[in-house]
Order: structure tokens, then C-alpha cells, then sequence
């Protein structure tokens, strides 16, 4: 007598029906498995481009450019020498050379730069040792790039042209005799006439007598650190130069005291705090009396300090 499978299945305890269904699902998943992979197609080999170049899209270098091409394992061995002055930038690629680099190298070029070698080339901004190294066996210099050095030393002779007509008008414009410029009053212009002085010593005179409001005595150009004792003979204080920016020491601000060069921001601070503790300084011997400055503190100030 036959039994029947499905009637027999109810037979069994809980955990057992449980079992048995578990393991059917695995039986047909795997059998489903099976017939998927015998239903999918081979994969077919992909045919080789006849130029033996691969495309790139716009973004695919971290710059952004577009790569022209690159070099695959045929072109290699078509490789050919080259002369850097005359190369055009398909066969620098073909060395896979960035397409980036080419550009920069030809910029280079059409400056009037002239390669004799691979290290020169290496100079263009953005090439590598590495770079060199896969052009390094290729570079054959034409003769005429060989023994002609114009093209390369144009510019500099040009920059040395410039420079020499800049020589000649700045040397022409100086004072050719001793001539007394009042410290005061003249601008850079005037001063970059004397013999010595450059642009960076006018500015700098300019920009102390603001700082001090006017000279009172040539020998405070000394206080400059450009400014070398020969050039003092120079300078004059004349009689019609513009008086001297006085410091009412008991209403001025703490911007305008502590600007002044020969008060310090210590000293600033000390002489305001004393004002407002006991009153306004009086004169110079009050001021004295402070210990905020020394005598020759004291007398360096006068001319500037006013105690109305």
C-alpha cells in the first residue's frame, strides 16, 4: 500500500515541517540559480581599434582637460625620434605625455624658448622627471637649433635693452651738483633726484615725516634705517618749510599719541592713565616728574609737545 507524502508531512512535529520547508526554498532558489547562468550570453572579446588610441570624455582627468588619446602597447613600438623646436603635439602625446602638459610645452615654445635637450624640455611648467624620461631617447636637436641661440636669449636681451634705457633716464634726472631739498616739503619724486636715494628711500622719508608731523632737524634721517650719513648733505630745513604738528599732550587721543615714533604704547598708556589719576602735566618738568620718560625722552619730544 502507498502512503501518501503530503498526508505523511502533517505527521510530523513542528519543528520538523519547519525544516523541511527551509530546505525546499534553498532546493529551488539554487535551482533557479542554475538556470539563470545557463540562459546568460558569453561575453565577446572586443575588437581592437585600428588607430590603437582610446577616448577619454571632457572631466576624466582630475583638471578637467580632455585627453586626446593615450598610448597603447602597437604604438609604443612606433615610437619615433623627434627634435623638441619642431614637434607638433600628436606625437608628444603618443610618448602619454597629459594633454595639458603638450599645451604648456608649446606655449613655451612659441615664446621663444629653444630645446637642445630632454632637461630642457623638463623646464616647461608642469613636467616631471618622468616626463623627461619617456621623451629622453627620442630628442634629436637640428642643426640649426644647435648653433643658433637668438631665439632663446631674445627676451632676455630685451629685458637688458629695457633695463639699460631705464639706466640711462634714471641717470639723467639726477642732480648732477650738490642741491639742498628741504626735508618737509619735497614729495618722492624730488627726492628720488638725489644721487642715492631710490624709490624705496623717498617713500620711506615721506612716510617717517608723517609719522614724526615734520622734521625740526636733518639729523633725524639718521632715525631711518636706509638713510646712510652721506646722504645728509642733501637736506635742508628752509625757512619757509611748514611748521611742525604739535601734540597737545593733555586733550590729544590715544591713537595719535601712540603713532607718534618716539612714544611707545607703554608710554601711552601710562601718560593717560596719570592724566586721568591727577590731573593735566603742566610742563616739561612735570612731565618729567611722571618717570614715564627719560630726559633725553623729554627732548627728543619737545619740539612736538604742547602742555596748553
Amino acid at each position: 500500500m502507498k502512503t501518501n507524502p503530503f498526508k505523511e508531512y502533517f505527521y510530523f512535529i513542528k519543528s520538523d515541517r519547519r525544516a523541511i520547508v527551509a530546505l525546499g526554498c534553498v532546493a529551488v532558489f539554487a535551482i533557479g540559480v542554475l538556470m539563470v547562468e545557463d540562459r546568460r550570453p558569453s561575453p565577446q572579446p572586443i575588437p581592437e581599434q585600428s588607430s590603437g588610441m582610446t577616448m577619454r570624455g571632457v572631466g576624466d582627468e582630475p583638471d578637467g582637460l580632455p585627453i586626446m588619446g593615450e598610448m597603447s602597447a602597437g604604438q609604443r613600438g612606433a615610437l619615433r625620434s623627434f627634435d623638441p623646436n619642431t614637434v607638433d603635439s600628436i606625437t608628444l602625446i603618443g610618448f602619454g605625455l597629459k594633454d595639458w602638459k603638450v599645451r604648456n610645452f608649446l606655449h613655451y615654445r612659441a615664446a621663444g624658448k629653444v630645446f637642445r635637450s630632454a632637461e630642457e624640455m623638463g623646464k616647461t611648467y608642469g613636467w616631471t622627471e618622468e616626463d623627461v624620461e619617456k621623451v629622453k631617447g627620442y630628442v634629436v636637436v637640428g642643426e640649426k637649433y644647435r648653433n643658433d641661440g637668438k631665439n632663446e636669449n631674445r627676451w632676455e636681451k630685451r629685458e637688458q635693452m629695457e633695463r639699460r634705457e631705464d639706466m640711462s633716464a634714471y641717470a639723467s634726472n639726477k642732480f648732477q651738483t650738490l642741491t639742498k631739498v628741504d626735508v618737509n616739503t619735497a614729495d618722492t619724486a624730488l627726492l628720488r633726484r638725489i644721487p642715492g636715494v631710490g624709490e624705496k628711500i623717498s617713500e620711506a622719508i615721506v612716510q617717517y615725516r608723517k609719522r614724526l608731523g615734520g622734521f625740526y632737524s636733518v639729523e633725524q634721517l639718521k632715525e631711518i634705517k636706509m638713510v646712510s650719513p652721506e646722504l645728509l648733505e642733501w637736506f635742508t630745513i628752509s625757512s619757509s618749510s611748514p611748521d611742525i604738528q604739535i601734540i597737545h599732550i593733555n586733550k590729544t587721543s590715544f591713537q595719535a599719541l601712540n603713532s607718534h615714533p618716539y612714544i611707545s604704547y607703554e608710554q601711552t598708556k601710562a601718560l593717560l592713565q596719570y592724566i586721568r589719576l591727577y590731573g593735566e602735566v603742566k610742563d616739561e618738568k612735570a612731565l618729567l616728574e611722571t618717570g614715564i620718560f627719560t630726559e633725553e625722552e623729554v627732548e627728543k619730544l619737545r619740539p612736538y609737545l604742547s602742555y596748553e
